[in-house]
């Protein structure tokens, strides 16, 4: 027996549906896996980049959607973590029906790596101030801290051939290195980062965005770019970036908007959940 009610599976599915009208499918799951997290080791990556490896038995199990695998971070700066009910579908639900006092903050990440055989995942956090309650956990984790996890999905569900085009930005570059590690096609490949400071060494067409609007530059070095077409494509960042991607491949290029993924990882003065 599921262990989701009726009405909440109703829902998914509905939720499903009307997302396939609108942008490319994605990889889904019926089971939420939901558990707690011990650090096990922190890594500088970059002086923008801070890699937390994660420890949990349940993660010799779970096993992957896709290469851009996110899952939901469950957090509790300065307090102990208490984890929310896992009977709903929708976390947010849980979530609201916890005390604000005990209620823990949810940021989605991408697995950077899973190693089922010592149940490890590795995430990469952009970090930025303490722009929100991920990256103030993130900056101050150490071996020994936990947190929770909440299973998500993944994004990229490419046809098995023709030409693919990728755009991201800052913080969706682990999700776009991990899609690399497993594309074996020629793909066109546009990232944007604040400055050259967060270049890394992913083979790419990169952007500076400098003081202007987040997908601006990206934008235009599409829009300059001569593509003799395109067959699927993933823009993913900040959310102007990721609509402004899809707006143009749709009505500048005629792509299919049912063969364009997308997704808004944040928003200019918004918080996300």
């Amino acid at each position: 027996m599921s262990r989701y009610s009726a009405l909440d599976r109703f829902a998914l599915k509905a939720a499903t549906k009307a997302a396939e009208l609108m942008m490319a499918p994605a990889n889904r799951r019926e089971v939420f896996d939901q558990f707690v997290m011990t650090v096990k080791a922190v890594t500088e990556l970059s002086e923008h980049m801070r890699r937390v490896t994660f420890h949990a038995p349940e993660l010799a199990s779970f096993a992957l959607t896709g290469p851009d695998e996110y899952f939901g971070l469950l957090v509790a700066n300065g307090r102990d973590l208490v984890m929310p009910a896992d009977d709903r579908i929708n976390v947010r639900s849980s979530l609201r029906a916890m005390p604000e006092e005990t209620r823990p903050d949810l940021r989605w990440y991408t697995i950077r790596a899973h190693r089922p055989e010592t149940a490890e995942i590795d995430v990469d956090f952009v970090v930025h101030g303490d722009a929100g309650p991920g990256t103030r956990w993130a900056r101050r984790a150490v071996a020994g801290d936990q947190a929770g996890f909440r299973a998500g999905g993944s994004a990229y569900r490419p046809p098995s051939s023709g030409a693919v085009l990728l755009a991201a930005d800052e913080t969706a570059l682990p999700a776009l290195s991990a899609i690399l590690e497993t594309e074996t096609r020629p793909v066109q490949v546009f990232v944007e980062v604040p400055d050259e400071s967060y270049r890394t060494d992913l083979d790419a067409e990169w952007v500076f965005r400098g003081s202007a609007e987040p997908g601006a530059a990206l934008l235009k070095a599409i829009q300059d770019k001569a593509l003799s077409t395109v067959d699927y494509g993933w823009a993913c960042g900040e959310s102007g970036l990721a609509t402004g991607v899809r707006r143009h491949l749709v009505k500048d290029r005629g792509v299919d908007r049912k063969a364009i993924m997308f997704s808004g990882y944040w928003k200019v003065g918004s918080a996300r959940m």
